[in-house]
């Protein structure tokens, strides 16, 4: 089975089974995710046709080069030494001088050797997460050769997920993970591209979420579980996904809970799904 050659702050590698457990009952389009981040859902389903986008550049070319070139990739990667001084000197590299296939490995190295897997970056959009000094290979070949299979069927976009969102139509099943509202635990994480996200950010989701609905997209949104992103999407089927936050150093802290937004299952299904699954 294909799965993630990341691992992304927030990505869903732990929780892909489950949430394919809450995919449509019968859908025929395609599979649509425009905060793609590490794709662990895509990759859980495989699905034949697929639009994958995000805002941040770097990791959409990384897709793109793992798809098209991947033993190209897996090779520069094995030149690259795992050291502080090395990874400082990567970390500071300008990623608009280089050519995609290096900029490709650049975003698999930071992502393995740098603390926590962390992509964060500061307002001028540079990379600022220090060296993880962590003892581990930067890819799985097989798992490498697999998750570019599956990528086959994938257009890839590099833009605002409104773009990626007018594509969707009835019969398509939507994804939405964006960047989540913030809870005191871990209120910084909204940037991994020089933007941020914020409220009046999650309110336009929410009219686009709602647009999607009347255009007959079935959708399956995951946020932080607060007040506010309830209020947004009232009058959808929710459910409470237990989950863990491994970004928080303070272990009585990683422990979390996702809202799960859809508009093709009641609250009770939800519900029931997640412990069938858990």
């Amino acid at each position: 089975m294909a799965k993630s050659f990341l691992k992304w702050a927030g990505g869903k590698t732990r929780y892909a089974r489950l949430l394919e457990s809450l995919s449509p009952p019968k859908w025929s389009g395609k599979f649509v995710e425009p905060f793609m981040g590490s794709a662990a859902l895509f990759f859980q389903v495989e699905p034949d046709r697929a639009v994958l986008a995000d805002s941040n550049e770097e990791l959409v070319i990384c897709f793109q080069e793992v798809r098209d070139h991947p033993h190209e990739v897996m090779g520069l990667l094995d030149e690259i030494p795992n050291e502080k001084e090395h990874y400082e000197m990567v970390r500071s590299t300008d990623p608009a001088t280089l050519q995609p296939l290096h900029r490709a490995a650049r975003v698999i190295y930071l992502n393995k050797t740098g603390f926590r897997g962390l992509w964060r970056v500061n307002r001028q959009g540079r990379f600022n997460v220090p060296y993880g000094a962590y003892e581990r290979p930067y890819y799985n070949r097989d798992a490498f050769l697999m998750a570019s299979k599956v990528l086959q069927g994938a257009k890839l976009r590099c833009g605002d997920y409104r773009e990626c969102l007018r594509s969707a139509r009835k019969g398509d099943w939507v994804y939405l993970d964006p960047p989540y509202v913030p809870t005191g635990a871990w209120g910084d994480f909204t940037r991994y591209t020089a933007g941020q996200f914020l409220g009046s950010d999650h309110e336009e989701l929410a009219t686009q979420v709602r647009s999607l609905d009347a255009r007959g997209v079935h959708f399956l949104l995951t946020n932080s579980d607060t007040p506010f992103a309830r209020d947004l999407y009232s009058g959808f089927g929710m459910g409470i996904l237990e989950t863990r936050r491994d970004i928080d150093l303070r272990s009585r802290h990683r422990k979390s809970t996702d809202l799960v937004v859809s508009n093709y299952l009641g609250s009770a299904e939800i519900k029931n799904s997640i412990s069938r699954a858990s």
